[in-house]
């Protein structure tokens, strides 16, 4: 209900500050009224005896009657209190301020300039009008290294004639003094507003309130230095929602940059510095500075920004998914810490709660499944809720919706697969299906097993699934990968080598962490194609490269002994493999070549029944010894040709198919493999 000012309700929430502020003014001017007057040897019509007054009791005192509070009480803090107290300002330099401010508040205001400076061109606040009008002056108050213009409070006009030309105050500072806040104008674009977040998990929330702590503790004097902090770990958005939660705790807002965005340029670096230490001052807030994107980082910035971050006196937090070099700052380091299957297993029961057709048992099978960030999670349950509309089964949805959410990580990784392929489309001897079964049991059930029946505690490591499928090109090694996908509700991501692999130091250990961390938060099935390339034996050092080299192999090693997902890696070249991953490998599926029974099975199945044949005998075609993979080249070439003279499919076209894919295999077709088929 919208309440009318000077019918006895409060007035808008800016009252106080303007009356405080309009009354510091009257005060100020009354100084200058009783300049005027000393110099002319009489009263002038603005001054008072409440003029002398002031002089003794000050503007404070004077913003303090005019607020009208009751005796007894402690008088509100005013913008200007607040103002004068954040900056450390003299009474004369807050006078000073207040003096600047007058011609935006009082209209009189530069009459009575003109007055007290016996000049009629100099309607306005001087520097040297101050020192004659105020009281306790003191020339520093007008140093660059002064609060004052240090912080752009005030400024004068000419900077050639520092007590001649006109003090101008800061627009932004003129809006806080009469209860107007905002940020800056300047600082648009640059800086991005983060509110708090809600409930956060557990480990973040400790995370949070150590990260306040640093803040709090802090100081730019004191032992430990200014209030600078680093945050590592996690994404981007979890790192702000714990900083915006560390702000909130420490009485803080939180305003994030961009590393790549800041200037650079020494005299652009100084004045954003000033600029936002005013601002954290006034507002108040923390700011929080994000680091560069991979493949965003500007050439010769990092000193710039290093300068430009350790210059700062106000609260800052480093955000980045990696710690800063060694050596590179000095700031406290603190590193989320990642969620346990018990904290995200109650985000999905928070955020799924009440929702029709849930259970605990599914509940777990989605916390022990993915391990996403709490609002990635939360976000998949509201498009589960969405998409189930009134009553239906929300379990799949949910399920679906994470798989979505995981994947977005992957996609620049990797060529991703939808699983179309099922157990009827494998060709296998009964023991290698027994073992993909298996392999499906320890993915799907790992969350009774490792949580609820207490396994995790006392394993602690090599609690993922890796599989090795060995056995020559075109024997089902995919196709079986792809399977196993289908099974869990998982895509099936092949991983590029050529992104993963680098000749640079270091960069493959880097991108394979990225893959493995990807990976880990639950939405595919890792395949590692052709594995020997990059899971090979170490070799003897002989040089640098060798070195380096052998570094990569015991770096996957570590990793995979610690990656808690599902892992697949191919080869046709079992033995060229680091004994060292075998023991680490917890399935081993061979992929013998097919016989002729299981190649007449495959021809069954590769042409589909609604195709148009004549003659086709799966047994005779089952006499070319070739894998699976050549067997389906063989029969959608054949096909085409046919399409082509737009009749049935016949052994005459699979014969010339056949012929073609011997070519490519390198291979001589013999006689008794083709005899009897035309």
């Amino acid at each position: 209900m919208s309440t009318r000012r000077g019918q006895g309700h409060d007035g808008p929430a800016d009252e106080p500050h303007r009356r405080s502020l309009s009354a510091a003014v009257t005060a100020v001017l009354e100084r200058v009224d009783a300049h005027a007057a000393g110099r002319t040897g009489r009263r002038p019509s603005g001054a008072s005896g409440a003029g002398r007054a002031g002089r003794t009791t000050g503007a404070a005192g004077a913003a303090g009657a005019a607020d009208g509070h009751l005796v007894g009480q402690p008088p509100p803090v005013t913008a200007l209190d607040a103002l004068t107290a954040s900056f450390g300002l003299t009474p004369f330099e807050r006078d000073l301020l207040v003096l600047a401010a007058a011609p935006e508040i009082d209209p009189t205001a530069a009459a009575r300039c003109a007055a007290a400076s016996g000049d009629p061109g100099r309607a306005y606040p001087t520097f040297s009008l101050a020192l004659a009008a105020l009281d306790r002056p003191h020339w520093s108050a007008l140093t660059p290294v002064g609060p004052l213009r240090r912080f752009r409070l005030t400024e004068p006009e000419d900077e050639t004639a520092l007590t001649t030309s006109r003090l101008r105050i800061d627009e932004r500072v003129l809006h806080f003094l009469v209860g107007v806040p905002y940020l800056d104008v300047r600082l648009h674009g640059l800086l991005t507003r983060v509110g708090p977040p809600g409930e956060l998990p557990g480990p973040h929330e400790r995370c949070a309130a150590e990260l306040a702590r640093t803040w709090t503790a802090a100081g730019p004097d004191g032992p430990h230095g200014p209030p600078h902090s680093e945050l590592t770990g996690a994404d981007r958005r979890t790192r702000w929602e714990i900083a915006a939660a560390a702000a909130h705790r420490a009485g803080l807002g939180l305003y994030a940059a961009h590393r790549e965005d800041l200037p650079t340029e020494p005299a652009e670096r100084e004045r954003l510095a000033r600029l936002w230490q005013r601002e954290a001052i006034l507002i108040p807030a923390a700011l929080l500075v994000e680091g560069a994107e991979p493949g965003r980082e500007r050439p010769h910035s990092p000193n710039g920004v290093e300068a430009f971050l350790a210059g700062l006196t106000v609260p800052l937090v480093v955000s980045g998914d990696e710690p800063r070099p060694p050596g590179a700052s000095d700031r406290p380091r603190l590193a989320v810490p990642p969620l346990g299957p018990e904290d995200q297993l109650a985000i999905w029961t928070t955020a799924l709660d009440g929702a029709p057709g849930i259970t605990e048992r599914e509940l777990r099978s989605l916390a022990a499944q993915f391990s996403l960030p709490g609002h990635v999670i939360r976000s998949a349950a509201a498009t589960a809720r969405r998409a189930a509309g009134n009553g239906r089964d929300i379990s799949p949805l949910a399920w679906h919706a994470g798989l979505v959410e995981a994947r977005m990580c992957l996609d620049e990784l990797g060529r991703r697969v939808e699983p179309r392929a099922g157990w009827e489309d494998l060709v296998l001897e009964d023991r290698q299906r027994a073992t993909l079964r298996e392999i499906v049991a320890h993915v799907r059930r790992r969350g009774t097993v490792y949580q609820e029946w207490g396994f995790e505690a006392v394993l602690r490591h090599g609690l993922g699934v890796t599989a090795l499928f060995a056995g020559g090109s075109g024997t089902g090694k995919t196709l079986a990968a792809e399977v196993v996908a289908g099974q869990l509700g998982v895509d099936l991501f092949v991983i590029d080598l050529s992104q993963v692999v680098s000749k640079y130091i270091g960069e493959t250990e880097k991108n394979l962490r990225r893959v493995f961390d990807a990976a880990e938060r639950g939405g595919a099935l890792l395949l590692f194609d052709e594995a020997d390339a990059l899971f090979g034996k170490r070799s003897e050092v002989r040089d640098s490269h060798d070195r380096y080299a052998n570094l990569e192999v015991s770096y996957l090693l570590m990793r995979m002994e610690a990656y808690r997902g599902l892992a697949v890696l191919t080869t046709n070249m079992k033995k060229a493999l680091d004994p060292a991953f075998m023991r680490r490998i917890r399935f081993v599926v061979d992929f013998p070549f097919p016989g002729v029974p299981e190649r007449a099975e495959i021809w069954r199945r590769v042409i589909p029944a609604r195709t148009p044949s004549q003659g086709v005998d799966p047994e005779r075609l089952a006499q070319l010894t070739v894998t699976g993979g050549s067997i389906r080249n063989i029969a959608l070439s054949a096909a085409f040709q046919a399409a082509d003279e737009d009749c049935p499919l016949q052994m005459r076209h699979l014969l010339a198919a056949a012929r073609t894919e011997y070519l490519k295999l390198e291979r001589p077709l013999t006689p008794s493999e083709v005899g009897g088929w035309i």
